[in-house]
């Protein structure tokens, strides 16, 4: 009987557990413009801690309404640091402001993320096209970004379930053998 039951809860834990796995997924970004190559990655559905910027706050981006931060290493010209950068949600456009320690890169260009900060999702159908806003009159700096998404894997929860059905099979027939070689001992 118990065996048939631990046949049945194994045959039916490959069936009944979902199949898909969810990797998580991490993206890598490439900034390249001005002379500089700025790299860093992050998660593909970062957490989203929305911000509104306050009017006319010298902080945010001009035109921005929203945005959400994130805290990363970044390489820029082989020099690592932990920055903050923002994602505005633009009216018009968006971009990505890092806030490097005395210098902040302010970039503006196509959207980044969708739906909105409260919930971003990277896009990863650049390149994306930005330009650096420079203060006072054009000409302004171009930059090339672009996101590729990397996979890391998970096992799927059916391979867990299988593996700890397995293990739980093996412990219970250890323990059935034993308990047999102890009756036959005492008798």
């Amino acid at each position: 009987m118990r065996r048939a039951f631990l046949s049945l809860a194994l045959f039916s834990s490959a069936f009944i557990l979902p199949q898909a796995a969810h990797a998580d997924t991490m993206d890598d970004f490439v900034l390249m413009g001005g002379g500089n190559t700025i790299t860093f990655s992050l998660p593909a559905s970062p957490p989203g801690n929305m911000m509104t910027c306050p009017p006319n706050s010298p902080s945010c981006l001009p035109g921005s309404q929203t945005f959400f931060s994130v805290s990363t290493l970044v390489t820029s010209n082989n020099t690592q640091t932990t920055e903050t950068i923002d994602f505005p949600t633009m009216r018009f456009e968006g971009g990505l402001q890092i806030l490097f320690p005395g210098d902040p890169l302010a970039l503006l260009g196509n959207q980044l993320y969708t739906p909105d900060a409260a919930n971003p999702t990277f896009r990863t159908d650049g390149p994306f096209f930005l330009s650096q806003i420079v203060q006072g009159n054009p000409p302004f700096v171009s930059y090339t970004l672009t996101i590729t998404p990397e996979a890391t894997s998970t096992p799927e929860p059916s391979t867990i379930a299988l593996v700890a059905t397995g293990l739980v099979s093996l412990v219970g027939f250890a323990a059935v053998r034993l308990r047999k070689r102890s009756l036959l001992r005492a008798i």
